[in-house]
């Protein structure tokens, strides 16, 4: 958990200063950090260190009262967003994945492979895959459609899809047993 809590830092911190690029200097103090962070200045010196320690940030210190620190992002934001995503996929925390890909701020073309992979990952790869792939997805549609077997949204809350047998999905289906 420190490790995600971690990367969400350093994606917060990337996200707010977008406009700097990896490698590149960047003076500011802790105070300025705290108030992009949401922490205190001695929580954000923690957060520093954590991150220097994985090899995200090279941070120099300004050495004394009003002086700037030099802050150096070494990993780009492409490299260290997916992952920290997939984590959110891989312990079932889909709200969370929607909300980190919906942040402002967040390139295109990451929020696209993202969403993607959240697709593939909820059994959705009409969407998400392209032309060859649908095909072949066509194949088990029809097998599941031969069995009577639909695909549903079973909660809008987790995102989770599953099959569902098409009668007891469609209203005007529903009878006594006797009626079968």
């Amino acid at each position: 958990m420190i490790l995600l809590k971690m990367v969400e830092h350093y994606i917060e911190l990337r996200l707010y200063y977008r406009e700097i690029e990896t490698h590149e200097p960047l003076y500011v103090s802790l105070a300025e950090l705290s108030d992009v962070l949401y922490s205190s200045t001695r929580n954000v010196k923690r957060h520093l260190k954590h991150m220097e320690e994985e090899g995200l940030i090279e941070w120099r210190s300004g050495g004394g009262r009003g002086k700037r620190s030099a802050l150096v992002f070494k990993k780009p934001l492409e490299e260290v967003f997916p992952p920290y995503f997939r984590e959110f996929l891989q312990q079932g925390k889909y709200k969370e994945a929607i909300r980190s890909i919906k942040r402002d701020g967040v390139p295109a073309g990451i929020r696209k492979s993202c969403y993607n992979e959240m697709m593939k990952e909820l059994s959705m790869p009409v969407m998400a895959l392209g032309t060859a792939e649908r095909d072949n997805n066509r194949t088990y549609s029809e097998k599941l459609a031969s069995k009577g077997l639909t695909p549903a949204v079973v909660s809008t809350e987790t995102g989770k899809w599953m099959i569902v047998d098409e009668e007891q999905s469609d209203p005007r289906k529903k009878g006594t047993e006797e009626d079968k």
